[in-house]
């Protein structure tokens, strides 16, 4: 294992390791929810999307970089990883904002009856059967799953950030000495 993961380089690292943690996020928040009990709000499925599209993109950077040996690619799915952390982030941010009552969350997240999809106006404005997103079913250390989520969220979007500006420099370096070369 030591010798694999020696053998990948930085960007490729990164990319397992965005992989890896949005991989365990995802399973914690099924096994809260199908062993815990605990049932998600909408704000809280919302966060999961982007993990599924952080998986895909790492996923998308691994082969670019494994099976194509393509540098440029795996550079560039760090720099759509980057902007999925982002969006992460700032739906933890925003869903951590409403359980701590600093801004109301949508008229959705309020709780109550089945949402009628025959309106997607009106549904926007009607409640659903989901709890109510102010409503934390778990904290830990004074950390709600969405406090975490916006931490890890946070510190994935700097990892796979500043690898992908050291490997965007460093593709331009190399560029640069073939230009000469040539």
């Amino acid at each position: 294992m030591k010798s694999l993961i020696v053998s990948l380089s930085l960007a490729e690292r990164a990319l397992a390791a965005a992989f890896a943690v949005s991989a365990a996020l995802l399973i914690g928040a099924h096994l809260f929810e199908r062993v815990g009990g605990l049932v998600p709000c909408i704000l809280c499925l919302d966060q999961r999307e982007a993990h599924w599209t952080a998986l895909g993109v790492a996923a998308a950077g691994l082969i670019a970089s494994r099976v194509f040996k393509s540098r440029i690619g795996a550079t560039a799915t760090l720099g759509a990883a980057a902007l999925v952390y982002a969006v992460s982030t700032g739906l933890a941010f925003y869903h951590t904002g409403v359980e701590w009552k600093f801004w109301p969350g949508p008229a959705i997240c309020a709780g109550g009856g089945p949402v009628d999809v025959g309106s997607i106006v009106e549904a926007l404005d009607q409640k659903t059967d989901a709890p109510a997103c102010d409503d934390v079913q778990w904290r830990f250390l004074g950390l709600s799953m969405a406090g975490y989520n916006l931490v890890i969220s946070a510190g994935l979007f700097a990892l796979v950030s500043i690898v992908a500006l050291f490997e965007t420099r460093d593709v331009k370096k190399l560029r640069a000495a073939n230009a000469r070369t040539a």
